[in-house]
C-alpha cells in the first residue's frame, strides 16, 4: 500500500496531484496571477478526516483504508499547512469571489495530474455567523460537510478501476442558505494513502431579487482537436431577456464573444502540447452575465502527432533495492500502447498504456538513479520524455540509517536523526525537512534513545 503525498519542500520534485479549476479556487486564481506554479497549484495536501485534528484514525466507512496523516492545523486550512501558498490562509474578504443563490447546484470540477483512488469529496462551508477577518479555523464550519459524494468499495486495492476518478470529476454541489460573502472547503480524501487535498472556494450569496441573470450555457464540449486549433461547441442559453452573446474563457483571460444564435467557436491560437481550461458565459441584452458554464480542460497533441509527454515523474516510495514509480498519463491522437521506462538514460521496463505506476526492483542500496519516462502509441510515434527524476535507494546497511527527505518510511521502521535514534510510528514518505524525528508534534516518529 502506499502513503505517499505531495511534496511541501518547493525545491524537490512534487506529485502534483489535483485542484478544483471551476470555479476557480483561492489557490487557482493565485496560479492565473503567477504567485504560484504548477506545483504549488496541486500541492494543496494534508491529512484526512477534518476536522479532526489528529492522525493514525481508521476511515469510518472503510477501515481497510490507509490511516489517516494530520489534518492541517486551524489557521492554515487554505494552504493545507503547505510552505508553498501560505499567504491563502490570510484573513479577509479581499479574495476573489463567484456570485452564488442559496439552494442553487455550484458545478466544481476537479483536475487530476495523476490521481490516486478516491474515497470521498466533502464540501464544508463557512457558518452563518463566521467573522471573515478571523483565520479559517475548525469553529468557523460545522462538525459535518453540507454534503458529501462517497465511493463504497472496499477494500481499495480490490477496486482500483471503480475508485479511480476521471479528470475532470465534476460535482453538482447544493448550496445552503446563506447571505453575503462566506468561504466553501472542498477536500478529495484518497483511499490509499493518509491524505486529503483542499481547496477553498470563495462566495458571494446573492439574494433572489439581486440577480436577474441568464442560464449558464450547458454541454460545453471540445472537439476537432489539433495542435493549432480547438472547437468548442455548446447548447444555447435562455433567461429572462434575451440572450445577446456568449463570452469564451481561456485560462482564466476572456477570449471572444460569440453573437447569439451562434453555438461554436474554433480557437486557433493554441500552441502544441499545451493544456487548455474554457468556459463561457451567456450574457443577456442587459448585460446580465450567467454563472459559467462547466469547464473543459484540453491538452493540444504534439506538432508532429506525437503523444504528449507524461506528466510529473514522481516517487511513490523507496526500499534499499527498489523505487515505485507514477506519472500523469499522455495524450494523443491514437491510443497509447505502452510507456517506456528509463533508468540511468537506458530503458529498463515497458508497461501498457493504461498503467501509470510501476516498481523497479533489483537496486543497489544508498545509490541515486536518474528516472524519465517515453509514451509510444499504436502508430509507433515516441513522445517527449516526462520531467528527470533523481531518486536515491536508502541505506543497507546493518546500523539504524540516517533520516532522509524523499524516503518512503513504515511503521517500526528506526532511523538515526539529531545523535538520537527514532521509530517510525505513521507510515510516510518525508517529504518536507519539517517532517524530520523531533520536528513539530512528533506525530510520526517517536524517540527510543
Amino acid at each position: 500500500m502506499s502513503t505517499s503525498s505531495p511534496n511541501t519542500n518547493s525545491q524537490n520534485i512534487s506529485p502534483r496531484h489535483g485542484h478544483v479549476f471551476s470555479p476557480e479556487s483561492r489557490a487557482y486564481f493565485a496560479w492565473l496571477e503567477g504567485k504560484l506554479d504548477d506545483g504549488a497549484l496541486n500541492q494543496r495536501e494534508s491529512g484526512k478526516h477534518f476536522p479532526q485534528t489528529v492522525g493514525g484514525l481508521k476511515d469510518p466507512l472503510a477501515p481497510d483504508d490507509v490511516l489517516s496523516a494530520a489534518p492541517p492545523p486551524d489557521g492554515k486550512i487554505a494552504s493545507a499547512g503547505q510552505l508553498t501558498g501560505a499567504f491563502l490562509d490570510q484573513p479577509g474578504d479581499h479574495w476573489q469571489k463567484h456570485e452564488v443563490r442559496s439552494g442553487e447546484s455550484l458545478p466544481v470540477s476537479w483536475n487530476f495530474t495523476a490521481n490516486h483512488p478516491a474515497r470521498r469529496w466533502e464540501y464544508f462551508i463557512t457558518n452563518e455567523d463566521w467573522d471573515c477577518n478571523k483565520v479559517l479555523s475548525r469553529a468557523q464550519f460545522g462538525a459535518k460537510p453540507f454534503y458529501t459524494v462517497e465511493n463504497k468499495w472496499q477494500p481499495f486495492w480490490k477496486y482500483p478501476n471503480e475508485l479511480m476518478p476521471p479528470s475532470p470529476t465534476e460535482h453538482d454541489v447544493p448550496l445552503p442558505t446563506r447571505e453575503g460573502y462566506h468561504a466553501l472547503v472542498a477536500i478529495y480524501v484518497v483511499a490509499d494513502t493518509g491524505m486529503a487535498f483542499y481547496q477553498v472556494i470563495d462566495l458571494d450569496f446573492k439574494k433572489p431579487d439581486e440577480v436577474e441573470r441568464p442560464d449558464a450555457p450547458t454541454d460545453l464540449k471540445a472537439s476537432d482537436i489539433t495542435n493549432k486549433q480547438v472547437k468548442l461547441t455548446w447548447n444555447p442559453a435562455t433567461g429572462p431577456y434575451p440572450i445577446d452573446f456568449y463570452r469564451i474563457t481561456r485560462n482564466g483571460t476572456s477570449t471572444v464573444d460569440i453573437k447569439e444564435p451562434l453555438t461554436e467557436w474554433i480557437d486557433r491560437s493554441v500552441a502544441a502540447e499545451t493544456l487548455y481550461e474554457y468556459f463561457i458565459c451567456a450574457v443577456d441584452v442587459r448585460g446580465n452575465f450567467s454563472m459559467p458554464s462547466r469547464a473543459v480542460q484540453v491538452r493540444t497533441p504534439a506538432e508532429d502527432g506525437a503523444p504528449t509527454a507524461p506528466l510529473n515523474l514522481h516517487s511513490m516510495g523507496q526500499t534499499s533495492t527498489s523505487i515505485s514509480l507514477m506519472w500523469g498519463a499522455s495524450t494523443g491522437s491514437a491510443p497509447i500502447e505502452n510507456y517506456l521506462i528509463f533508468r540511468d538514460g537506458q530503458e529498463v521496463k515497458s508497461v501498457s498504456g493504461n498503467q501509470t505506476s510501476v516498481d523497479d526492483t533489483g537496486l543497489t542500496s544508498d545509490t541515486i538513479y536518474q528516472y524519465s519516462v517515453k509514451a509510444l502509441d499504436l502508430n509507433g510515434k515516441l513522445s517527449l520524455p516526462s520531467n528527470v527524476l533523481s531518486v536515491k535507494t536508502l541505506s543497507g546497511s546493518g546500523q539504524d540509517p540516517a533520516w532522509e527527505l524523499n524516503a518512503k518510511y513504515e511503521i517500526g521502521a528506526r532511523v538515526s536523526h539529531s545523535g538520537r535514534i527514532w521509530r517510525c510510528i505513521q507510515a510516510h514518505i518525508s517529504y518536507a525537512p519539517g517532517w524530520a524525528p523531533g520536528e513539530g508534534g512528533n506525530v510520526l516518529w517517536v524517540q527510543t534513545t
